[in-house]
């Protein structure tokens, strides 16, 4: 067995009947059963530190399905990637149109007040090339973020990878390797380079200690501003693409 790896699913009645999705999710690093909210999977994860445990795992879930089905109630509708649907790039909303002519994504800025994100090529590519474009916008800005805070932190990145991550905005190997995820292009532009500053700052300090805040503060003092508005509309951005 991984030493972390979902087990199975079950789903749990609230007391007004709603059916509350839960992941039973084995990750031999915990020291105790939890449960937390997944936002991009719409579901609950009972994590138990071994499959022994997984019952009991269930039933702290139990325990807790009316907060559960609360919270996955309150989770922002999806946005699917489809023409006609409004996303955020860089924390600006725009609409996603199909275009009839060319090879690239391109943005209109002309079309009204709301710009126009054109995505050209057969239909049934449409939502793999609108979430290809945005991975891209990620990866530019990160790469431009990244290289800032690495000047300004006097350390050398090993790595940056964009990928679909579920319950981290980003992190940092030991050796250095900095992975985000492609949602927060969408995102107004201080939220990622605050992200893009934490991760770097890892670096110099694999912790959450006052020294690594201080790292943090160098690259971007106003890191508690951005933490909280990820905090607040984290969730928006994890709707996003959620298809």
């Amino acid at each position: 067995m991984l030493a972390s790896e979902s087990h199975h699913r079950v789903f749990l009645l609230s007391k007004t009947g709603v059916s509350v999705p839960i992941r039973v999710h084995i990750d031999k690093r915990a020291r105790r059963v939890s449960v937390r909210i997944d936002p991009m999977a719409r579901e609950a994860v009972a994590t138990a530190p071994a499959a022994r445990h997984a019952l009991e795992a269930i039933s702290f879930a139990s325990e807790r399905v009316e907060w559960i089905a609360e919270r996955l109630g309150a989770l922002p509708p999806p946005v699917v990637f489809k023409p006609g649907a409004y996303i955020p790039l860089r924390g600006v909303i725009h609409r996603l149109k199909h275009a009839e002519t060319g090879r690239t994504v391109r943005i209109d800025r002309n079309s009204g007040p709301t710009p126009l994100l054109l995505i050209p090529g057969p239909r049934e590519n449409f939502r793999d090339k609108t979430r290809g474009f945005l991975r891209a916008a990620a990866r530019m800005d990160f790469a431009e973020r990244v290289a800032v805070h690495a000047e300004t932190l006097k350390v050398t990145p090993r790595s940056i990878a964009i990928k679909d991550m579920r319950s981290r905005w980003g992190s940092c190997s030991s050796e250095g390797r900095l992975n985000f995820t492609w949602r927060l292009v969408c995102a107004p532009p201080f939220a990622l380079d605050y992200v893009a500053a934490h991760e770097v700052a890892h670096i110099r300090e694999m912790n959450h200690s006052g020294r690594f805040w201080k790292q943090v503060e160098r690259c971007f003092p106003d890191w508690k501003e951005a933490r909280t508005w990820l905090h607040e509309r984290g969730s928006h951005l994890h709707a996003i693409g959620d298809n």
